[in-house]
């Protein structure tokens, strides 16, 4: 089963009304095979989040569906486990009169991930795992135990491969799109730093004790080596 989610999505208020009074949202089913959608929808109160959405459907083939919530609250987060990756997803923000005024796009969650260390396209730092959103030039941080969402930083173009150094703790994001590395303050969730490296960089490994990253350059086919102290490129390998 896949595991969506929209992140933790904050709806203040704006001359006395929320903006977003519900959440609109649409599953199409593209698979040849019927497709069963589970939806979960959580409001947060404090430090609490609360279940208030529990519901599920069948798509047959080809079938579009749309579902309509209550969204009224300070912030909230929605997940869709599907039968099938062909299942297609749009979530809306609408206002009291029924506009749409945001959308909303959603990110995989790999369930197979808690517990676990490295793995390329997703890390665990401490209590949080770090994975990146290609399709939306993110990187989603989540409680590596509940995979509650903590908070969303944003990126270079088409972020692919992310590693850690628990020494210094930072977080390496390789951004296929924009040929550089963002450098992630764990303590901060910010970005702090952007390398250039070669073109098209996928993959990343990180020497903690020496403080070295080695980046996998896919287009250029090089390894670009960064100081972690002076977050600079010392040294690119040809990969040839």
């Amino acid at each position: 089963m896949t595991v969506w989610t929209t992140g933790e999505i904050r709806n203040p208020v704006v001359a006395g009304l929320r903006q977003i009074a519900t959440l609109s949202v649409r599953y199409r089913n593209a698979s040849s095979q019927p497709a069963v959608v589970e939806i979960r929808g959580y409001y947060f109160e404090r430090n609490a989040r609360i279940e208030y959405v529990m519901d599920s459907m069948t798509l047959i083939p080809g079938e579009v569906k749309d579902t309509q919530h209550y969204a009224q609250f300070d912030a909230w987060e929605f997940r869709f486990m599907t039968t099938s990756d062909d299942v297609g997803i749009n979530v809306w923000g609408k206002n009291r009169v029924g506009n749409m005024i945001a959308t909303y796009p959603v990110c995989r969650v790999d369930n197979s991930l808690v517990g676990q260390g490295r793995q390329q396209g997703k890390d665990i730092l401490g209590d949080r795992l770090y994975q990146v959103c290609p399709e939306y030039n993110r990187v989603d941080v989540l409680d590596k135990y509940t995979h509650m969402h903590i908070t969303t930083i944003p990126v270079g173009l088409n972020p692919m491969g992310v590693g850690e150094n628990p020494l210094t703790d930072r977080v390496y994001v390789a951004n296929q799109g924009s040929h550089n590395v963002s450098v992630i303050d764990g303590a901060t969730n910010a970005v702090i730093a952007t390398v250039l490296v070669g073109t098209s960089p996928t993959a990343v490994r990180v020497d903690a004790e020496n403080n070295r990253i080695y980046v996998t350059n896919q287009g250029s086919k090089t390894i670009s080596v960064i100081n972690g102290t002076t977050h600079t490129v010392v040294a690119t390998i040809n990969n040839r």
